[in-house]
């Protein structure tokens, strides 16, 4: 199995890794959003692992508690974590991220005190804000402050500063061969299609740091053996997508994704974190202003940065895709479609999208996503 194969499988089976992990005597530390210092979590010896939905799995227990408005990716981790698919977590943190997020930290304290003999990992809730002054700044630094404290409790491992050092650099060049996965993307033509980049930058989130960083090397060193893809070229924005529905039904029309703005895609990593300063201070300072999270930017900062990645990604079109009861990315989508129609870039909307299609909702949306590319076709020769 090659490089490429491994990260599929990782992707595919995304308990794969914790479990055996876990079956060797280790800790694993759960975590909801790309807002949670996996540094730390690596400092203090512990597995870090992102959790997220699974559109197959259904939502029956969580729709016990959680309102019908809640967006249902969301609910459908709360799920996960009601019916023991989630049972190889020994802990997990929860961020002050989307208020859907933040609501299922309260849900599974109710949980805990309506039914104290559901099984649960012991959860933390990180506690950070929304703004980038510097009061801010010094309120998610203390905040970070407390989390390594509980990280130590749990791990039963002082998290010396030696310790958070070495796992920035890890982390950082995780970051660093992922953002060259990104470049590939945008190269003309592109040799990495849509689903393959959503399997190669999720899997970092669900195996060990080091194991990942020598997958992605190994695999960057053979992309030139991939055949070019030379499709139209289409980026994606909107809700987080954590599994491959919809750029499977993109892509089988004959398109690529050569980018996306979601926290599993391109917009999962980011900048390196500043090895320079003091470790704890760098992972506050990056977690506060340089997480790639929407929740942290204005409206008109948005729209700029969507534009650019938009161009540099070489991008014809641009899909929006909301998943219902998703609010945030709507926000944006006004200015963020006229700003890319100004330029010339032809949009197409996909809105209250389920998180499991069915038969009819991949017909109709390869239908109109086939539409979409013949306008753009016919403008472009016109």
């Amino acid at each position: 199995m090659g490089a490429f194969g491994k990260m599929h499988q990782n992707y595919s089976k995304r308990d794969l890794a914790a479990r055996e992990w876990k079956k060797k005597g280790g800790k694993v530390a759960g975590y909801v959003c790309n807002d949670v210092p996996e540094e730390m979590i690596l400092a203090a010896g512990l597995f870090p692992y992102r959790i997220s939905g699974n559109p197959d799995s259904g939502t029956e227990t969580a729709d016990r508690y959680a309102e019908v408005s809640y967006e249902p990716d969301v609910r459908s981790m709360f799920n996960m974590l009601l019916t023991g698919q989630y049972d190889f977590l020994d802990f997990l943190i929860i961020p002050h991220s989307r208020y859907s997020v933040l609501q299922m930290y309260y849900h599974l304290q109710n949980v805990r005190e309506i039914e104290p003999s559901m099984k649960l990992p012991d959860f933390y809730l990180l506690d950070t804000l929304h703004t980038k002054f510097w009061q801010t700044g010094q309120y998610v630094r203390d905040r970070m402050l407390d989390l390594k404290k509980k990280l130590e409790e749990w791990s039963g491992q002082e998290i010396t500063n030696e310790k958070l050092s070495r796992a920035i650099a890890t982390v950082n060049k995780n970051r660093a061969l992922l953002k060259k996965v990104a470049d590939l993307r945008g190269e003309v033509p592109s040799r990495i299609s849509g689903m393959e980049a959503l399997q190669i930058i999720g899997s970092s989130m669900f195996m060990p740091k080091e194991e990942h960083n020598k997958l992605l090397a190994q695999f960057l060193a053979e992309v030139d053996r991939l055949p070019a893809r030379n499709g139209m070229r289409l980026f994606a924005m909107g809700s987080p997508l954590d599994n491959l529905q919809f750029y499977d039904i993109a892509e089988s029309t004959g398109v690529t994704i050569v980018g996306e703005d979601s926290c599993w895609g391109n917009g999962h990593a980011g900048d390196p974190i500043e090895a320079s300063l003091d470790p704890v201070e760098a992972i506050a300072e990056w977690y506060h202003l340089k997480v790639p999270c929407s929740r942290m930017d204005s409206i008109s900062r948005r729209v700029e940065n969507t534009v650019q990645r938009v161009l540099e990604a070489g991008a014809q079109g641009v899909i929006f895709f909301f998943l219902e009861w998703d609010t945030a990315p709507a926000w944006e989508y006004p200015d963020q479609k006229k700003a890319l129609e100004d330029r010339g870039i032809a949009t197409i909307s996909f809105e209250m999208q389920k998180y499991r299609f069915s038969d009819n909702d991949r017909e109709h949306i390869k239908g109109r996503l086939e539409e979409f590319v013949r306008s753009i076709g016919k403008a472009n020769n016109g």
